[in-house]
Formats: structure tokens, C-alpha cells, sequence
């Protein structure tokens, strides 16, 4: 952990020249470190444990405060100390509050802890240490002084695991779930409530069921918000305080397509499960874009990975792709793939092995797009790989179309790109559509972020493209989800990122909603 202290002269200096003062006249130094930060422990109820924390120094002596609290949730799971409820019942140490560390030195802060008698199967509370560590301003200037000090502080954790706990744990609740988009995929996200004075170490899973009860996902563990990019384990033990309401989520670990689902999450503890809960979830047809720009699919049945291919004999270019097929229904399904250019008329360049699959139930096959010799005109070129799927589960074949690029031409290319009148959508008045031409002779992959302002509201962001092909001359719609139903006069101020190297184009425009 790190202390600053920041000072600055206030001597009629511009913000930027304030802020850039501040960022030169910061110093650092090492405050101090504790181990561990958290007191782990198996009791019964009623019992008084004995807890100890070590205290190393760093290079200069702090005073510092040893303060028990109580604990309270959030709904992302993180934990705080509720400083205002002091826990001087449970919680007599035995070492002094106020301490001086000095250089180097280690010291102890060692206490008892005794669990209430009527304790759940998991019990925590808190102890905040301060740095109460005092430096004043610099004297340096006679100009009036900026100073912000900042306050390194531990919230460290007595823990218990409580054995032999009271059989009656009282009902834990599932109050809403349904998926929600993250960056354009699918995340599942639920509350879950504890009403009760007793904590609850748990574990969550979810499954997304078809209409017809056929499960399209299976086993997605669930964890807190604030616990997503712990590693595994850590990241799905759900430990629950009394009285709280966490969310618990996760990424979809498969794509979902538009359609009618069924979310079942199960929560379990070690005894075995706790509750179970079933959410509709209808998926519309421009819910989590950024899918489609990684797998397309074809007779709802087969996912083919990736959705476009790119080819190329430039440097660090691949001059072979695999294409993956997986077949996710209960029926096999028999695929032709064909390649032709864009005008339907068969190429010489590109070759894909084999060009026929016959894929079994919940199997998966890979495919190998290669180019056929070399371009002798030294021109980029674009291919279809057209998808021919048929199924006994299907009354009529099904195709989808798979962009490829073969590029040959090293020359820079500068994106070509007209951006048309953003406007609201005939049917649905959530859907903003933005046109967008690409004009150059190389395909873009263009991602656009849309900022809806009025006044002093919050502003209302949106996004569209998700990096998925725009092919030369190709014209396409992007469709803006609206986070929810606004009506007015906004300025859109519109962030267009072309492709990964260029610089993004910045535009403004103004929508009225309805």
C-alpha cells in the first residue's frame, strides 16, 4: 500500500497547469503490511476464538488505529466497514488501539472473538486500521497551498465457518435473473437476497433451457460482481452477509441467438441445494451484436466459427484458416460448402478441405480455408464460403454465407467511409439506425459508439459494428440499442473506429426520440 502526500501552489494557475503541478510534486512512500488479511476459522456457536494479525514496518514510523466494525455487503459483493456500527460485543482486543510501528519493526494486533449463540453456518466481522500518520505541508512557498493527503487504511476480516449450526437457515431468494449485455455479449446477472441475520457461504449455477426444455447451455457457474477476475476457485465462492442483496453474474460461455429461453439457476450450499429458480428470457433480433462478428450460425443447430476469414501473402498474413463447424442440436446434419466470388461465379484461388461434413450430435469438426496458388495481379480479393446444411430435423436446407479476403496489395489503405443521417427506427423506438458506406477497395471492421446528450442528464451511450466486416462498396444499417425508452431533442456525438490501426473518425449530429 502507498501514502501520498500532494501539494501544490493555488496562485491563479489554470486546472490543467494545477493538475499538472500535482502530478510533479507527488511523492510516494511505503506505508506498511499485514499479514494475514483475512482470520479464517471453524467454530460451534456461542464459542470465543482467540485471532492475531502481524504488523511489518516500512522505512519510516506510523501511527496507526485498530478499530472493530461491523460489515456490510453491496450489491457487487464487495464488503466495507460500516464504521458507524462499531462491534464491541464480539470483538475485545487484546493489544493496544492506537500504535506506533516503527522502521522495520513487527508488532501484533491479537484479540478474542466470540461467535453469538445463535450464529448461522458463517460469521464475519471487521477490523479497520488506520494510518493516523501526520506530515505537513511543504514550507517551501509562501503561495497559498493545495493539499490532498490520502489515507491508507485495512479492512481486515475475522471469518467463520460455523459447525454443528442451527438446522433453520431460513429461505434464501432469487428475486429477478435474466441476461444482460456486456460489450455486445450475453452475461447472465440475478439478485440474490438474503434476509436473514445468519451469512451463507453458497455456490450458484445457471442453464438456459429452448422453449421445448432442451438445454442450449449447460453449467455456467455464477459469482459475484466484484469476485469476475478472481481466478478459479475464488471467483465463484459466493459468500452472502445477513440482510444483503448481491448480483451474481457471468458470461454466457456459448453464443445465444434471438428466441424464447428459459434461465434456471440453482444455488446449493455443501449440505445440498438451497433454491431454484426459472426466468422466461426472450432474446430479440439485435441483442448481443458483438456475437455475430465471432460466430454465425446456420439451421439454429450449427455455430461455424469464425464468421469471416482472411487470407493474405503479406507479412505475418495466414495463408491458411480453420473454419470450425459444431453441430449443437440432437440430430445429425449433413453440410456442403461451396466457394464462389461475390458476383456467384466459382474462384481459383481458394480452396477449403474437406468440402463436405457429415456432423453427429453435439460433435464438432474443423474445416481448412486455404488460397490456391497466388494472385498474379497483385490485387486484393474477396470470396464467399457458402454453407449448405441440411438436417431430417429440417423441413427445408439452409445456407450461410462466409466472407474471405485474400490480400495482396501491401499498400496503405486509408478507410474510405460516408456515414449517413442517424434516425429512429419505423418499429421500434428503442433501435437507432446509422447507415454506413464502406467506398474504399479493402474491407473495414468498424466499431461505433453513439453518446446521446441533453442538457446536464446523463448522457445515454450505445454501440454497434462490433468489429464484424464491411466489405468495399457494401452499405450497411448499424442498429443502436437505447438503454432504455428516452423521448426529446439529443445531440449524438459519434465515435467511428474504422479498423484497428486507423484513427477513429468523430462526428456530431442531432435525433429527436419519440
Amino acid at each position: 500500500m502507498l501514502f501520498a502526500m500532494v501539494t501544490t501552489a493555488a496562485n491563479g494557475e489554470s486546472p490543467s497547469q494545477r493538475i499538472a503541478r500535482i502530478n510533479a510534486e507527488a511523492r510516494f512512500r511505503p506505508t506498511f503490511r499485514i499479514d494475514p488479511l483475512a482470520f479464517q476459522c471453524q467454530a460451534i456457536p456461542g464459542q470465543t476464538v482467540r485471532f492475531k494479525f502481524e504488523l511489518h514496518g516500512g522505512e519510516t514510523p506510523i501511527d496507526f488505529s485498530v478499530q472493530p466494525v461491523s460489515l456490510v455487503q453491496h450489491r457487487d459483493g464487495k464488503v466495507t466497514a460500516a464504521e458507524d456500527l462499531q462491534d464491541t460485543d464480539s470483538v475485545r482486543l487484546l493489544t493496544s488501539t492506537e500504535l506506533r510501528l516503527h522502521q522495520g519493526e513487527v508488532q501484533e494486533i491479537e484479540g478474542t472473538w466470540t461467535l453469538p449463540r445463535d450464529s448461522g453456518q458463517f460469521v464475519s466481522v471487521g477490523l479497520l486500521v488506520t494510518d493516523r500518520s501526520e506530515e505537513p505541508l511543504s514550507q517551501k512557498t509562501t503561495s497559498r497551498q493545495l493539499g490532498v493527503r490520502f489515507v491508507t487504511r485495512y479492512l481486515l476480516r475475522l471469518e467463520a465457518d460455523i459447525r454443528r449450526a442451527n438446522a433453520g437457515q431460513g429461505e434464501i431468494r432469487l428475486t429477478t435473473g435474466g441476461l444482460v449485455d456486456r460489450d455486445g455479449f450475453a452475461h447472465v446477472n440475478a439478485l440474490l437476497w438474503n434476509p436473514h441475520d445468519a451469512g451463507r457461504r453458497l455456490h450458484a449455477n445457471a442453464r438456459l433451457l429452448d422453449s421445448s426444455n432442451n438445454v442450449v447451455i449447460n453449467d455456467v457457474p455464477l459469482g459475484l460482481e466484484s469476485r469476475l477476475h478472481q481466478p478459479v476457485p475464488k471467483r465463484f465462492e459466493l459468500t452472502v452477509l445477513p440482510r444483503s442483496e448481491v448480483t451474481l453474474a457471468a458470461a454466457l460461455p456459448e453464443p445465444v441467438f434471438p428466441g424464447d429461453y428459459q434461465l434456471q439457476i440453482d444455488v446449493s450450499d455443501d449440505r445440498g441445494d438451497v433454491t431454484q429458480q426459472v426466468f422466461p428470457v426472450h432474446v430479440g433480433r439485435y441483442d448481443f451484436q458483438a456475437q455475430r462478428s465471432v460466430v454465425g450460425r446456420v439451421l439454429k443447430s450449427i455455430q461455424v466459427h469464425t464468421s469471416a476469414i482472411e487470407l493474405s501473402t503479406l507479412r505475418g498474413g495466414n495463408r491458411l484458416v480453420p473454419l470450425s463447424l459444431k453441430n449443437q442440436g440432437d440430430k445429425p446434419v449433413s453440410i456442403r460448402l461451396v466457394t464462389q466470388d461475390r458476383d456467384g461465379d466459382e474462384v481459383s484461388w481458394l480452396r477449403v478441405r474437406p468440402d463436405r461434413v457429415q456432423l453427429a450430435p453435439r460433435t464438432q469438426r474443423k474445416v481448412m480455408v486455404t488460397m490456391n496458388g497466388h494472385a498474379g495481379d497483385k490485387l486484393d480479393k474477396y470470396a464467399e464460403l457458402i454453407l449448405y446444411a441440411e438436417s431430417e430435423a429440417a423441413a427445408n436446407p439452409a445456407a450461410l454465407k462466409v466472407p474471405v479476403a485474400m490480400l495482396n496489395d501491401d499498400r496503405s489503405h486509408d478507410p474510405s467511409v460516408a456515414i449517413g443521417k442517424i434516425q429512429v427506427s419505423e418499429h421500434d423506438p428503442r433501435i437507432v439506425i446509422l447507415p454506413i458506406t464502406n467506398h474504399g477497395t479493402r474491407h473495414l471492421t468498424p466499431h461505433l459508439i453513439v453518446t446521446l446528450t441533453r442538457g446536464n442528464e446523463a448522457p445515454l451511450i450505445c454501440e454497434a459494428g462490433y468489429h464484424a466486416w464491411l466489405l468495399p462498396k457494401e452499405s450497411r444499417e448499424l442498429r443502436f440499442q437505447l438503454p432504455e425508452s428516452t423521448s426529446g431533442i439529443f445531440k449524438a456525438s459519434i465515435h467511428a473506429a474504422l479498423d484497428r490501426s486507423a484513427d477513429p473518425i468523430l462526428s456530431e449530429q442531432t435525433i429527436v426520440l419519440p
